[in-house]
């Protein structure tokens, strides 16, 4: 056993325990970890070598962290009243890391890319997550109809009633997405008609009719509400879509011939 390989599967663990927070208590998620970290041991030690080439093969046998979550424990998320059993997110989970362990670039690029955490690079090392451009990139180039469909949400905040219409059509794009799973999907709809419900009930003005009052609080402060619920949408629907599109891009470069690298 080396130091480099046991670090490997250490960063391994770490993000698979980040990606599990939410998903399961914290009793079960250390179950967990301790099968996960088992079954890397057992394989390591029917390995000819421990090598960190060897290490580095196990661990992509696996998936990524985001990858073995999501195939293991689907539809496993918390509901609401068991978020009390969830200890509070540590505040270095989010910290950028040191330049020495693949942190966020300094200078032009640093701004561009803006800090995240570390993720496990199996070609080789660490890097820093991709910033936002890298995931915009990423999503057109794998999920185009879920970058369709954010645009088309983004579009009906600031315009008002005139494009509020393209909400309809950005809601189609998200119902019909394989990315998004049903409680993204739950929240994209129910967010902005909410909020919708809630800038109608504000609106201050007169009307005789129910009618009429439905009308113009619609088109004074319902769009309004509509269009910062969809901003809340977009910002919960764009980091998944960007997570799925950087596992799509990591399987597409690990299904590459070595050559083509």
């Amino acid at each position: 056993m080396t130091q480099r390989s046991e670090q490997l599967v250490l960063d391994y663990l770490s993000e698979v325990g980040l990606v599990l927070h939410g998903r399961l208590t914290a009793r079960e998620r250390t179950a967990y970890l301790t099968s996960v970290r088992a079954r890397i041991d057992a394989r390591r030690a029917a390995a000819p070598d421990d090598g960190v080439d060897a290490v580095r093969g196990i661990l992509l046998s696996f998936g990524s962290p985001q990858d073995l979550v999501e195939r293991e424990l689907a539809g496993r998320d918390l509901d609401i009243e068991d978020e009390e059993l969830i200890p509070p997110k540590p505040r270095h989970a989010d910290r950028p890391p040191p330049p020495w362990r693949g942190g966020p670039s300094s200078g032009i690029m640093g701004l561009l890319e803006g800090p995240g955490r570390t993720e496990m690079r199996l070609e080789g090392g660490a890097r820093s997550e991709a910033g936002v451009l890298r995931g915009i990139v990423l999503c057109l180039r794998h999920h185009p109809g879920e970058l369709v469909a954010l645009a088309l949400l983004l579009a009906t905040a600031p315009w008002g009633w005139g494009l509020s219409f393209l909400w309809v059509l950005g809601i189609t794009f998200v119902l019909l997405s394989r990315v998004w799973g049903v409680r993204d999907k739950w929240v994209a709809v129910l967010v902005p008609l909410l909020a919708c419900l809630a800038g109608m009930v504000l609106w201050n003005g007169e009307a005789d009719f129910v009618d009429q009052y439905i009308q113009r609080s619609l088109a004074d402060y319902g769009v309004i509400g509509l269009g910062l619920g969809s901003l809340l949408s977009v910002g919960c629907l764009y980091p998944r879509a960007a997570r799925s599109a950087r596992a799509a891009e990591r399987r597409r470069a690990s299904s590459r011939p070595a050559g083509h690298r």
